[in-house]
């Protein structure tokens, strides 16, 4: 299929899938949105090949980012901005798939209630992010698409990666038959530990490794059956972050694109597995443009990036040629995939930002 040709039926599939998540976003904003959600996947499913096609042709390689490993974009927080700072093409991991697969697996009985409410908010803001990013933003079930198999070394990492957090245990079932409490965790759990793990957004470091833990199960009690055992839930949060990281990963490097990452923890978890991953040749750039763009996440000022419109900031940025001067300013400070670090990068992000602001005004 042409190129031409190729994007024009993306178009028609974005403006299709708006208008199938309108119709069914009554029946998703109730208790028994999982019929509305099997519409969604059946709706990708049947559109795979040609989606895929786009990805490998027009979005592969081509300085494209992804936003993901998220629970929605959050357009009223302007988070488009940012995410559009960098790169020339943007997908949205669509997380309503997600949901599917993971409410598939679930008696309904035993779904939260919190999962239901965050499956209607994220439909909402996928409608919004349709009509107000005027195609600029492309959202696709990327993570969905994968044709990595399951059982590929790279999918193995996950189960590793978990496991090296521990001295004497050499599998998942047997960290299960060892360990039982968090003490039985901390007996067998290498000295790191506590540097290598990140619980959640709100996780406190300086405080003990227990406390930490059990400030995570308080946070995170919805997901969790009180009878469980401690190993069972630290499994849970900790490995269940590590497989979505593995995720990611693959899945970036399938179709040659930077995951644009706002949440701390994934972060982290994708930071550990790639170590694992630097003999691969297009890790590095992707770990570094990673990098870069969750600190100018971190550091941009989104209220001034939008507040001369949606438009404004899109000529502002390629007339600046933001993209190109902020690495340009970066490699001057003897910044890049090999030499990044967030006090080496600070300056050159503040700087180039504030050249934007200035432009926008």
């Amino acid at each position: 299929m042409k190129s031409n040709l190729l994007v024009d039926r993306i178009v028609q599939i974005q403006a299709e899938y708006k208008e199938l998540l309108k119709a069914l976003l009554p029946a998703l904003k109730t208790m028994t949105s999982l019929a509305a959600l099997d519409e969604i996947y059946l709706f990708w499913l049947k559109k795979m090949d040609l989606v895929r096609l786009y990805l490998i042709n027009e979005f592969a390689g081509k300085d494209s980012y992804v936003f993901t490993a998220s629970t929605f974009m959050d357009f009223d927080d302007k988070e488009q901005y940012p995410f559009l700072l960098l790169g020339k093409h943007h997908v949205l991991d669509d997380p309503l798939c997600r949901y599917s697969d993971i409410c598939s697996k679930t008696q309904e009985t035993h779904i939260p209630k919190k999962l239901f409410e965050q499956i209607a908010l994220t439909a909402e803001d996928n409608i919004k992010i349709l009509e107000g990013c005027k195609g600029h933003i492309i959202v696709l079930p990327l993570r969905l698409l994968s044709q990595t198999p399951k059982d590929s070394t790279l999918f193995q990492m996950g189960e590793q990666a978990f496991i090296s957090l521990f001295n004497g245990i050499n599998s998942i079932g047997e960290y299960f038959e060892k360990c039982d409490s968090i003490e039985d965790i901390l007996k067998y759990a290498r000295d790191d530990i506590g540097e290598l793990v990140l619980f959640s957004e709100s996780d406190n470091k300086n405080l003990s490794f227990e406390r930490r833990y059990s400030e995570a199960k308080q946070e995170y009690s919805y997901m969790f059956d009180y009878s469980q055992t401690d190993s069972h839930d630290f499994y849970v949060m900790v490995y269940g972050c590590i497989q979505q990281a593995v995720d990611v990963i693959v899945s970036c490097l399938e179709y040659k694109c930077i995951p644009f990452i706002r949440y701390p923890v994934m972060i982290n978890y994708i930071l550990l597995l790639e170590e694992c991953l630097s003999d691969i040749s297009t890790v590095p750039e992707m770990r570094y443009k990673m990098c870069v763009a969750n600190l100018i996440y971190r550091i941009c000022d989104k209220e001034r990036l939008s507040q001369f419109g949606f438009e404004k900031f899109l000529s502002a940025t390629a007339s600046l040629q933001f993209n190109k001067k902020l690495f340009e300013l970066l490699a001057q400070d003897n910044v890049n995939e090999n030499t990044f670090s967030v006090d080496s990068s600070v300056s050159g992000i503040k700087k180039c930002l504030a050249e934007l602001y200035c432009s926008l005004e």
